[in-house]
């Protein structure tokens, strides 16, 4: 897989020592928070200035992880994510987390689903057309 045509956003994730367990490499559950930062910021780049975080986004309503190959302390990572399906009120995500020592081994896959929330009436919405538009163009440059 090319990772530049697959995946159009990719940030740099910082394995920290609190991530490691007693086998030596990143706990299972640390990597839902690499995956949460990576979609966190997928938006935050998307997005822009198109969103009040305070007023409306996504929650998590469902996610699915498969682990691949374990990342260690020091090892280089990265975290890519996408947008592959958007519905009426709600988005599907795909992200990959990549050990990159000595090229792009896969390390972890996720596939989430998210609601758009209105934060203020605690009710889900229907996912903005400006928002659409912007992910649809970012996907497809």
């Amino acid at each position: 897989m090319n990772i530049e045509n697959a995946f159009k956003h990719r940030i740099a994730l910082q394995i920290r020592f609190s991530d490691i367990d007693r086998l030596h490499h990143v706990n299972n559950a640390v990597y839902h928070q690499y995956v949460e930062y990576g979609r966190v910021e997928y938006f935050n780049t998307v997005l822009k200035d198109l969103v009040n975080w305070n007023l409306h986004g996504f929650v998590l309503a469902r996610t699915e992880m498969d682990f691949i190959h374990s990342l260690k302390y020091g090892d280089e990572a990265i975290c890519c994510s996408k947008v592959t399906e958007i519905g009426n009120k709600s988005v599907k995500t795909e992200t990959h987390i990549y050990h990159l020592n000595n090229g792009y081994h896969l390390a972890a896959q996720c596939k989430g689903v998210l609601v758009c929330m209105n934060y203020s009436n605690q009710q889900s919405m229907e996912v903005p057309d400006a928002w659409k538009v912007r992910i649809k163009d970012f996907e497809s440059a």
